[in-house]
Formats: C-alpha cells, structure tokens, sequence
C-alpha cells in the first residue's frame, strides 16, 4: 500500500478492476469536505437545533451556479434521513429538502413538498387544505427545517406572484416555527427582498468561487484538488496540484469547485480508457478542455 500512499481506500481496491468499474466508480458523486463548506454545514446545525420562538431565523446560501451549494445541502439533509419508529410505526422527518419549482406556484410548491413527505393529497385540493396537510405531516413527524433549493425561481414571476410564494413560505414557517433555508444564485438574494418581513429574517451565508491570488488562496486550492486526486483510482500520482497543472485547472474550471470535480473525472476518465498510470500533460492536449464561459461562446458563435 505504501506506494499508493495517494489513494483512499476504495480508490485503492479498484486499481486491478475492470476499466468500466473504475470509470463507474470516478463518475460516482462523492462528498469533497472543505473548510468553508464546513463552516457553512455547522451554521446549519445552529439553526436545526434552534430553540422554536415567535421569529423563526432563517439562512440564505449564495453562491455562483456549480459551486457546491447543493452538494452541501444534501450532505446536510442525509445526516437527518426520514426514519420509522419499529414499535408504533410513526416517521420521523427532521429535514425536508425539495428544489423550488421553476416559476413561483405556490400550489406548485406545496405540492412538491406533500410529494417528497409522500403525503396524499388531490388535485383539485385548496391551497389551504394542501398547508394543512403539510403543517400537520411537519408536526407529526416531529420536522424542524425546510430546506429550499434553487430558491432564485421566485423571480421568473409577476410580483404578485413572488409574493405569493413568499407568503406561503412564510406561513409554514410561522405555523410551526422552524426554520427555512434556502439557497441560489445571486439573484436568490433579490427574490427574498420582495417580502421585507422575510428579508429581514435571512441570514445571508456567501459560498464564493475559489480564488487563485494570493499565497493562502493557492495553498487551500491546492489542497482542495489533492483530496479530489486521492479518490482517483490510477496507480500512480497525478500531482494535479502543483504546476503546471494547478494553474491549468482554476483557469479551467474559473473557481468553481463543480466545473473543477467534472475537468478531473474526465481527466481521470480519459487516463484510464487509454492505459495510462495517471494523468500528464498530454491528457490536457488530448482533451483540448476550455471554460465553461468559453464553451458558452463557442455554441453562440455555432448558432
């Protein structure tokens, strides 16, 4: 093992696998830990086991698409899964994660949450009674937080329509006093200032892109890209975060830790289906990857 000293465990015990496997097995989601997702992860943790008082606080994440927000928010969401009592057969629900619908429905939105609560409900059901329903499952299965992805949908609607949603946000969380966290792009912090009441009740976590500009920002980077590499099952190291190779990949990915992850499993997928022990420079030249921005403009210009 000594000389795969650069490897994880599972990383490790693919080496001798079928290329299939250890292709599968790259392309798997995993969860990278770093430190400012664990600040954000222990912010979480604050607000779930925050006592139940008239003002329910609420938290918003920020950050640019594709850097993390929802990986964080799953990571958050397993460590409190849906659990049935064996003797009395009650469920237990601390979290409940659902993605806001594309435009701001608040009937579409309620729904969405009775389906992933697996409450039935009809069709042609009021939207009170749908709340009801929702706010009586939530107490019933003893549920202290509403997680809302990709919150930013509020705005693809007329105001009244914001409000709508908002309103209806608002009055799970007063009914049963637990708090909502919600998380977008930048525009997600404009969507919540429609409500001032509800502005006034977030709190605001910014998850930014990684810097390259100065000696800490490059170590953490650095570092950031040498835990992904230990999970790369090629025999030998890649050094992937030293030069040039570093420099390549924030250029590459523009500090997005999900553009990054996605560059090195092709990389990594790349290495493997053409029998190479890791990845070198000519796997860069073969791919010829660019930006994603650049990518954007490449498909505008075909058009």
């Amino acid at each position: 093992m000594s000389q795969y000293n650069h490897l994880l465990d599972k990383a490790f015990d693919l080496l001798d696998a079928p290329k299939e496997e250890r292709i599968e097995y790259i392309n798997l989601d995993k969860w990278i830990g770093y430190p400012r997702a664990q600040q954000i992860l222990e912010r979480m943790e604050d607000f779930i086991s925050y006592p139940k008082v008239e003002r329910m606080p609420n938290l918003l994440i920020v950050g640019d698409s594709n850097n993390g927000k929802t990986q964080i928010l799953k990571r958050f969401a397993n460590r409190y899964p849906l659990t049935t009592d064996e003797e009395d057969y009650t469920n237990r629900q601390p979290v409940v994660f659902i993605s806001a619908p594309a435009k701001p429905d608040e009937n579409a939105f309620l729904i969405r949450v009775l389906e992933e609560m697996i409450v039935p409900y009809a069709k042609n059901d009021s939207l009170e009674v749908k709340r009801q329903k929702i706010i009586r499952a939530m107490n019933a299965r003893e549920t202290r937080m509403l997680i809302i992805d990709e919150i930013q949908h509020i705005i693809a609607g007329s105001y009244n329509a914001q409000k709508g949603f908002l309103n209806s946000i608002k009055d799970l969380s007063n009914a049963l006093r637990i708090p909502i966290v919600g998380a977008g792009i930048e525009d997600a912090f404009h969507a919540i200032q429609v409500d001032s009441q509800m502005a006034n009740r977030f709190q605001v976590e910014v998850l930014e892109r990684w810097a390259f500009d100065s000696k800490e920002n490059r170590k953490a980077f650095a570092q950031l890209i040498a835990t992904i590499e230990t999970r790369l099952p090629l025999p030998e190291p890649s050094f992937l975060y030293k030069k040039p190779f570093i420099e390549q990949l924030h250029y590459l990915s523009e500090g997005l830790i999900g553009e990054l992850i996605l560059i090195i499993k092709r990389l990594a997928v790349y290495a493997i289906r053409h029998d190479l022990p890791s990845i070198d420079e000519s796997v860069f030249g073969d791919l010829n990857l660019v930006p994603a921005s650049k990518r954007k403009d490449l498909l505008k210009r075909m058009r």
